[in-house]
């Protein structure tokens, strides 16, 4: 789904984001230019269909002051961040995993490692990609 700005240079929208291709539009004001940013991270295309189905009007507030880029710009980072740290924490005090590493064992670290990344990703989505 599309939503656009109410603002409008020459008929078209000032800004506008596509929650299924995760790109957002930006015409500038004063040269007329269009910018186009697309992002690629699974949970900017989790998020973006929440607020569509959750939070329609967050979504359309941000694109219509101009802060949607900004805003999935800035999740995209913090959500990155948060994830790694995370796993981090997770991975810190595994007896197990330390012990593989020890052995030179990469397969059994590596499917540790694999599992704790997916239990960070589901942490930190619960709590920074399916809320309003």
């Amino acid at each position: 789904m599309i939503f656009q700005s109410k603002e409008c240079i020459h008929g078209l929208p000032v800004w506008s984001v596509d929650t299924d291709t995760q790109t957002v539009k930006h015409i500038h004001p004063k040269t007329f230019e269009t910018e186009e940013h697309k992002f690629f991270h699974d949970y900017i295309r989790y998020h973006l269909h929440y607020l569509e189905d959750e939070a329609p009007h967050k979504l359309q507030s941000l694109v219509d002051n101009g802060e949607i880029y900004q805003y999935l710009s800035d999740l995209d980072t913090k959500v990155f961040d948060a994830v790694d740290r995370q796993e981090e924490l997770l991975k810190a005090n595994d007896k197990e995993l330390q012990a593989a590493n020890e052995r030179g064992d990469i397969v059994t670290a590596a499917a540790i490692a694999n599992a704790y990344h997916a239990q960070a990703r589901d942490m930190v989505f619960a709590v920074m990609i399916y809320t309003k």
